[in-house]
């Protein structure tokens, strides 16, 4: 990639004066003050004549003061996200999208021999008017509107959504009966690595599936003239040989004008801690150097997570937002010496204030303040389990670049 940037970028330089004669004389630009325009057509003053090739730089920064129950730990300067996405029509029925984040995860995943920087590296074929088939590293089709919103846009997400595999390799159809309604079909691989990399160490028996598969059914409509939105989505995996784990996400919004707000319920369910927050409290700490081992994966753990925010743009450049969030932990069913019960809750807030300078929304400056409140329950405090509450006070930038 570099060394095409390279080329791109001296190939570019050597034609500059031919580029802008032509464009003096044969294509106005006008002023770089949306997307509409990209940086390459701004520099050129040539106006791009296809789809087929598109590239966003995506950022997401600021100064942040984080606080461990209600202490300052630590106030600096901290890149959220940094991302290239790729994205184009080479005609009218096939695309391609490839997304890929710049500031970790590069270590390759046995199963997938990706990496868990990429995020999308998938084709799509419009079959007809009514079927899309996509193959590759794509989302997951699960419901919810925290969820569904890009990532660059989210200062932190709920706890179901943060630990959830989201970006996996399959295939996935989507079927459009009419504008308002979507249903759409997907199987995936239900991680990237081996079972070990997944779930750090099993407990005694399991062995690994055979077919190590994520099945998702999604359903997404908009009612009363697009005023109303419903995603909703089951899914299921087997996570070792006959253990199984299960998911609902449900999500409902309105958008009235001014106002945006949306409401997500979600639920899951597994043989093996699905997202792995119950197992974390068992981790016992570890002195000096010493490479922690893994804790055993807990058993019979299910979550559920409400999730509700709501934006206010009271001026056309100006926007008011928040967002609330209730989880809770549980063993739903007891084994060994873990009683049945709920063992976590969280409480998450989330507020702020952004400001969009340009004509559309690419860039906006924010201030937010952030936190999560924890409760354990005795059960799990029996485990000398612990957490501190978090906040975070934020100012900083997101800036989707359109590049070329």
């Amino acid at each position: 990639m570099k060394r095409l940037t390279v080329a791109w970028l001296s190939a570019f330089l050597l034609s500059g004066s031919a580029l802008t004669s032509y464009a003096q004389t044969n294509s106005p630009i006008p002023e770089r003050d949306s997307s509409s325009v990209s940086l390459f057509e701004y520099a050129t003053k040539i106006p791009k004549r296809n789809k087929v090739f598109n590239l966003d730089l995506e950022m997401h920064a600021g100064f942040n003061a984080d606080f461990f129950s209600g202490k300052l730990d630590e106030a600096a300067f901290r890149f959220r996200g940094v991302k290239i996405d790729v994205t184009g029509e080479v005609n009218d029925r096939l695309f391609y999208w490839y997304r890929q984040t710049l500031n970790g995860g590069y270590e390759g995943q046995a199963l997938e021999n990706l990496n868990e920087s990429i995020e999308y590296a998938y084709i799509g074929y419009k079959l007809n008017e009514r079927f899309t088939l996509t193959a590759g590293k794509q989302d997951v089709f699960y419901g919810g509107f925290e969820y569904d919103e890009n990532p660059l846009l989210i200062y932190e997400y709920s706890d179901m959504n943060e630990y959830s595999l989201c970006y996996l390799t399959g295939i996935g159809l989507g079927y459009q009966p009419n504008e308002s309604q979507e249903i759409r079909l997907q199987v995936t691989n239900s991680r990237m690595g081996s079972m070990e990399d997944e779930y750090g160490r099993p407990p005694e028996g399991f062995k690994k599936p055979r077919v190590p598969l994520f099945y998702t059914l999604n359903w997404n409509g908009n009612f009363l003239d697009e005023l109303i939105h419903l995603r909703y989505s089951v899914s299921a995996a087997e996570q070792a040989q006959g253990k199984y784990m299960y998911s609902v996400f449900t999500g409902q919004s309105i958008e009235a004008g001014p106002v945006y707000a949306y409401f997500d319920v979600m639920y899951s369910r597994g043989k093996l801690d699905p997202l792995g927050l119950l197992t974390e409290l068992t981790q016992p700490e570890v002195s000096g150097e010493e490479e922690p081992e893994p804790p055993v994966r807990m058993q019979n753990i299910d979550y559920l997570s409400l999730v509700g925010e709501i934006q206010y743009r009271f001026h056309p450049k100006w926007q008011l937002f928040a967002k609330g969030m209730y989880e809770s932990a549980s063993i739903y069913k007891a084994y060994d010496a873990y009683e049945k019960g709920k063992y976590r809750t969280a409480w998450g807030y989330q507020g702020g204030l952004e400001f969009y300078p340009m004509a559309d929304d690419n860039l906006h400056i924010f201030l937010t303040a952030i936190g999560k409140k924890y409760n354990l329950s005795e059960r799990a405090k029996a485990l000398d389990a612990s957490l501190d509450d978090t906040a975070r006070l934020s100012i900083g930038f997101i800036y989707r670049l359109p590049l070329y």
